[in-house]
């Protein structure tokens, strides 16, 4: 009876975990790299991290997961593994867009307006508390 009850948790736990990880709106979890295409097939926006944290896979990686067409109602999401960039949430950076599929996107790079852009934010910050004390 014990052992009926985990294998049905192990089997449930490993149906669940492959549905969630086949689920979402990128090609570039299809493990594509920006190497199998031409430079010229590609365009910049701006793109969002969401989420950049370790990768459990590879020993001292990173995987960034952000959001892109961010004037959009719903953004278009993908994720990137081997980041050496460390960005947090909610930084901004250029994503590379496929021209014919805006669903194949690449972490591009980290445009220095973007770094003033958060220093200032967090400057401002930092006056607002220092002041109130």
């Amino acid at each position: 009876m014990i052992l009926t009850k985990r294998i049905l948790t192990l089997i449930f736990l490993i149906i669940t975990g492959t549905s969630i990880l086949s689920c979402s709106n990128s090609k570039n979890n299809k493990r594509l790299e920006y190497e199998d295409y031409d430079p010229e097939e590609f365009y910049e926006v701006i793109g969002r991290v969401k989420e950049n944290r370790l990768s459990y896979h590879i020993p001292k990686t990173n995987i960034l997961f952000y959001e892109y067409f961010l004037g959009k109602e719903k953004p278009l999401e993908g994720y990137e593994e081997n980041i050496k960039a460390r960005l947090k949430e909610g930084e901004k950076f250029i994503a590379l867009v496929h021209k014919k599929d805006s669903t194949i996107s690449f972490f591009g790079y980290v445009d220095p307006r973007f770094r003033k852009e958060s220093f200032e934010k967090a400057r401002k910050k930092a006056n607002k508390t220092f002041t109130k004390n």
